[in-house]
């Protein structure tokens, strides 16, 4: 991750104060965030995350943090924010919104297994079951209707003819009529708290949106159910069991999940390739695209009843 945002100990101590959050012990960056800069800070009565958003505007940002305050209503386990004794949920600091989250005890880990993924399926399906908000997108923010900023681009690269032959492969492979629900649409591994074999909370809801609910059953495979070499069924089968624990799949999305799962990964390679050749060129970062790009191609080479056979 980058820094974008320096803070000493005093700009610390003064936002905490603002979201009424005193004796601070000690502060620290943390690590993960492209678009934020996020600083652990340690006080007498408990740890919080102090969120500044490099890459978002106040209303982009006070909209996150009001979903972070409905979801925890509605008893999807996730970040909580703190609200400031006085004066908005999301404060400026030199221009750059600033919010102030309690701390998240737990772990990352890629090996998401057993009663994790039975868990992670049935908080999908209760995050599935919620209203969405209507200051959220009605599309995923680097889905389908933004592949033109690629295929239409003047960059000369190969990857630009794959990308419009998965496009044509999605087109002629999902329904336009499928039912669309509220989204969390990124859940991959490094978006999961966990302790021990227990689920803790599900961050990172900067891509939810109002869109197709298989599509985020697709990213929650790619995300967390990989094997060695592409999916591991035994783990999709898992999460599929928690989900259907609480929620009812039509015909129909059981019989495109494996275009959702292709789709998924396109659209996770759409975005490295456009944010390291195109937004924010990174030689370093080129070949980011490929790993996505290439279990786009392996997913899709999977025989049909692999998925549907996760239904079983």
């Amino acid at each position: 991750m980058g820094l974008y945002a320096h803070l000493d100990r005093a700009a610390v101590e003064s936002l905490a104060r603002r979201f009424g959050i005193d004796d601070i012990t000690a502060f620290s960056v943390m690590d993960g965030g492209s678009e934020n800069t996020n600083y652990c800070v340690e006080t007498n009565s408990g740890k919080y995350v102090l969120t500044l958003c490099d890459q978002k505007s106040l209303q982009h940002a006070t909209n996150l943090a009001n979903l972070l305050g409905y979801l925890t209503e509605q008893g999807i386990r996730t970040s909580r924010v703190v609200v400031p004794p006085k004066g908005p949920v999301v404060i400026l600091h030199d221009q750059k919104p600033v919010m102030l989250k309690r701390y998240v005890d737990g772990n990352i880990t890629a090996n998401i297994t057993g009663n994790l993924l039975l868990q992670l399926g049935e908080e999908m399906a209760r995050l599935h079951k919620i209203s969405t908000p209507s200051y959220l997108p009605k599309s995923f923010p680097y889905g389908r209707s933004y592949f033109p900023e690629v295929t239409d681009s003047s960059l000369d690269h190969a990857y630009i003819d794959w990308l419009s032959e998965k496009n044509s492969y999605l087109q002629k492979r999902i329904p336009e009529n499928l039912p669309m629900t509220f989204i969390h649409g990124d859940v991959f591994f490094d978006n999961l708290i966990v302790r021990g074999d227990q689920l803790i909370a599900i961050i990172d809801f900067e891509e939810a949106c109002h869109y197709y609910r298989s599509f985020d059953l697709g990213m929650v495979i790619v995300g967390t159910c990989r094997g060695r070499q592409g999916i591991s069924f035994r783990k999709a089968r898992r999460f599929i069991r928690g989900y259907q624990n609480d929620m009812t799949l039509r015909s129909d999305e059981r019989e495109c999940l494996q275009a959702f799962a292709v789709y998924a990964a396109v659209a996770t390679s759409f975005w490295r390739f456009r944010q390291y050749h195109l937004r924010r060129p990174e030689p370093r970062f080129y070949d980011r695209h490929v790993e996505m790009q290439t279990l786009a191609d392996t997913i899709s080479e999977y025989p049909e009843s692999s998925f549907t056979e996760l239904f079983g």
